[in-house]
């Protein structure tokens, strides 16, 4: 029954998890957004993420509450809460980047990398939990490994590819960063419902969770614009000539080019910004550099929570379904290991080269090659299902 239960759920998750990437990528090309530049930055659309997530997870508690749960089964334990709050937080900051690297790289192209953590679960699992770790489950995780892999050989190999393909420096920042945030989660997880009180379910952990993801990008949007404000993030009192035209200057019309060159004088090979500047101008300044988000930190930031498209946040909204689901989904596979399950939560990316190809994406025969060793690597990692029963952790509570 165990695996019955397992695999159900697994194909929800999959489910859930591909169209979150594909919801998360449309939302940001302007191709299905009305054809307007996507001015709506990374945290507004986590913050629409996460009001539609915490609307469902509040719909699916009310209705557990209207066909009789006790009220007193919402509350998980002051322990469970910290882990959910820990992993709220690691939460926001995972979701900012999976709004920023769809709005530049096609899933097929970053998702892989993101799965990298995979291969770190069964020491977590050994070490917190004691859970086995098992002959074929390594030869599964080294398939999917290699099979992440194989997309990037032309890369590696410094074969022609096209520089979309390629991820720059903050892409592979945010890759690290969301790989920490997604091992931390799975292991967290864990012991949220390891730690919940008895009778504690899925619904009101996922419920907990949006609240505080809610409180904590709220606080980001509010705070991070005031914060790059005083510091004078979005007005570099100097900056490098090939960055200002770059970054800066190319972003913009022949009017806020003049602008700007009035305030920033060439020297040498750097634009310095001169003395005396009013705090009309100061703001002027700032207001264009904004717009071309030049701080790439606090322009994840910027932007009113109601934006003049809202096209965009439709498919954010969509994608807050599809997250409640599998979040509650990962709830409820949590009382096993996570290196028992988590990696077959991912076989959607084996589907998502074909997928692309269906909107006319570029798909090569190395993503195709990688896709079908994925897909072996999750089918061996479950071959002895028979002979290894999957047994709950303990809880601690």
């Amino acid at each position: 029954m165990e695996w019955i239960v397992i695999i159900v759920w697994l194909l929800i998750i999959n489910g859930g998890l591909g169209g979150q990437y594909l919801l998360n990528w449309m939302g940001n090309q302007p191709d299905f957004t009305g054809g307007n530049k996507i001015d709506i930055s990374p945290g507004v659309m986590t913050w629409w993420r996460e009001i539609s997530k915490l609307a469902w997870a509040v719909i699916a508690v009310a209705v557990e509450l209207i066909r009789g749960k006790p009220a007193k089964l919402l509350w998980p334990g002051f322990i469970s809460l910290s882990t959910i709050i820990i992993c709220a937080f690691t939460g926001v900051i995972e979701n900012i980047g999976f709004f920023y690297l769809p709005r530049y790289y096609s899933p097929h192209i970053f998702a892989p990398y993101i799965n990298v953590y995979l291969a770190f679960l069964p020491f977590f699992g050994k070490l917190l939990f004691n859970a086995p770790i098992r002959r074929v489950h390594w030869i599964g995780i080294i398939l999917v490994i290699i099979g992440l892999a194989v997309p990037h050989i032309p890369h590696l190999i410094g074969s022609g590819v096209d520089p979309k393909t390629v991820l720059d420096s903050t892409a592979v920042i945010w890759i690290v960063i969301i790989n920490c945030c997604l091992l931390s989660q799975q292991v967290l997880n864990n012991k949220t419902v390891q730690t919940a009180l008895t009778g504690v379910g899925p619904n009101a952990l996922v419920f907990w969770r949006e609240v505080w993801k809610m409180i904590f990008i709220s606080l980001a949007i509010f705070i991070m614009p005031l914060v790059g404000n005083v510091l004078h993030a979005n007005m570099p009192t100097s900056i490098n000539v090939k960055e200002f035209n770059e970054r800066i200057l190319a972003k913009t019309d022949d009017y806020k080019k003049e602008v700007l060159l009035n305030f920033y004088t060439l020297s040498g090979d750097k634009y310095v910004l001169g003395n005396n500047i009013s705090t009309d101008e100061e703001a002027t300044i700032k207001k264009i550099i904004k717009t071309t988000e030049y701080n790439r930190f606090f322009s994840l930031f910027e932007g009113s929570i109601l934006p003049n498209n809202w096209l965009p946040i439709l498919f954010v909204i969509a994608a807050g379904l599809t997250g409640y689901i599998y979040s509650f989904g990962f709830f409820k596979l949590s009382r096993f290991s996570a290196h028992f399950w988590v990696p077959y939560t991912n076989v959607y990316l084996a589907l998502l080269p074909f997928i692309m190809i269906l909107f006319g994406k570029e798909v090569t025969v190395f993503q195709i090659a990688g896709a079908i060793v994925v897909t072996a690597g999750l089918m061996i990692g479950v071959m002895d299902y028979s002979r290894n029963k999957v047994v709950e952790i303990k809880r601690k509570i």
